[in-house]
């Protein structure tokens, strides 16, 4: 997805989810609102009924009023009848002095800050209904409707989130395939390019083919780059092909020091021009069951990268620990280090932690899935500590007894 064409679709779910809940929480407002201006007419009509039921007038006019418990009472049957059940108060007040005097009340206490009253002026007296404030009751009853908004918010924003991570992962694996072909590309045109150099000269170089130190020395050159070529493309097929996954281990007592020796062996003959130190330490273990070409593979991998990501004399340290189930094998160097928001994928199949356009360091993003995968099978774990400029440790637990 283009870059313009992905920031619209950002813009418009941010915009979609934002007018989503502006359009909620207006209606929550609005029925909070409703709810609470019905309930106070509600109580102005049951004042208004009680109040005609309770006082009583002469042909002039004037009002008389009855017994307070007769005023309480009847307000008490209204609101049962109109369904609501809440603390209430009934008072009459005068109005003679400036401010109201309560001359008889009767009913529940109500703290102020809880309470809403609802008066009717009789002057020079004036009849009060005092309830309590139905904020919580009217909270109550749309509990579970403001749940539900709020759920499907979430829902929909977590549904949105995860397709911005589906979107952003999609870009991520595009441009590992295209680092990925471009790396492939470039890393088998060198053997394929000294190949043919070398079978063009012997075809065309009759001096050289008639040599036989130089045309050997040429047919070797080929043989070399061809085996080059296989293993290239060995490795990628090993660790993107169903069949590895199911490959089954051949477990048998491995000793991790006589592993170790192979493996230093082989690098310091691979990287011959390289001053690199070898640290070891197994006096804690040095046996574990396991599959031996995989966990000589896994150490080699790990090692070689440590090597290759080093910018300095490479300084590899590997330890064991273990406890009564399982070994640990550690392996430290002193290598660039890899940055926090690249760890976690690390071990994923294709991943190359970006530099660039970069050759200097060869690879598929293969090899520490490979390893990932190898102890997954041998039933352990792999971790990973890291400090950008002071190098990398990867800590391999791994059963002592097999998996």
């Amino acid at each position: 997805m283009k870059k313009r064409r992905f920031t619209i679709v950002l813009l418009c779910g941010i915009a979609s989810l934002a007018l989503l809940a502006i359009v909620e929480t207006k209606w929550a407002v609005e029925s909070y609102r409703d709810m609470r201006l019905s309930y106070e007419k509600q109580m102005r009509s049951i004042l208004d009924e009680s109040i005609w039921l309770y006082t009583t007038r002469d042909g002039s006019g004037n009002i008389s009023l009855g017994n307070i418990e007769r005023f309480y009472t009847i307000v008490g049957d209204e609101m049962r009848t109109s369904g609501i059940e809440t603390p209430y108060k009934v008072e009459v007040l005068s109005t003679t002095d400036i401010s109201p005097m309560t001359l008889m009340s009767m009913g529940d206490t109500i703290a102020p800050d809880e309470s809403i009253c609802f008066d009717r002026n009789f002057t020079p007296i004036i009849l009060r209904l005092t309830v309590k404030d139905p904020h919580a009751a009217i909270m109550d009853n749309m509990r579970w409707t403001l749940c539900l908004q709020l759920l499907s918010i979430i829902l929909l924003t977590a549904t949105f989130i995860y397709l911005l991570r589906t979107l952003f992962r999609a870009k991520s694996i595009d441009k590992i395939r295209r680092d990925l072909t471009h790396n492939i590309t470039h890393e088998l045109r060198t053997p394929i390019a000294a190949a043919y150099a070398a079978t063009d000269a012997l075809r065309t170089t009759p001096s050289i083919a008639e040599s036989e130190e130089h045309r050997n020395e040429y047919l070797d050159m080929t043989l070399s780059e061809l085996q080059r070529l296989n293993d290239m493309v060995n490795e990628i097929l090993r660790s993107s092909t169903e069949e590895f996954e199911n490959q089954q281990l051949h477990l048998e007592l491995c000793d991790i020091a006589v592993l170790v020796e192979e493996v230093r062996t082989t690098l310091d003959l691979k990287y011959s021009d390289r001053d690199i130190t070898w640290n070891t330490d197994f006096s804690d273990t040095k046996d574990v069951v396991a599959d031996r070409l995989s966990l000589l593979s896994v150490l080699s991998a790990i090692a070689d990268n440590s090597i290759k990501y080093c910018s300095t004399a490479p300084v590899i340290t590997i330890t064991t620990t273990t406890n009564k189930r399982t070994v640990a094998i550690s392996i430290k160097d002193n290598g660039i280090g890899i940055p926090a928001r690249e760890r976690r994928h690390i071990f994923d199949k294709f991943y190359r932690i970006p530099h660039g356009n970069r050759h200097d360091t060869k690879g598929y993003g293969l090899g520490l899935y490979y390893v990932k995968s190898c102890i997954k099978r041998h039933g352990g774990s792999i971790t990973l500590s890291s400090t950008v400029g002071r190098g990398s440790q990867f800590t391999i637990n791994l059963p002592i007894y097999g998996k």
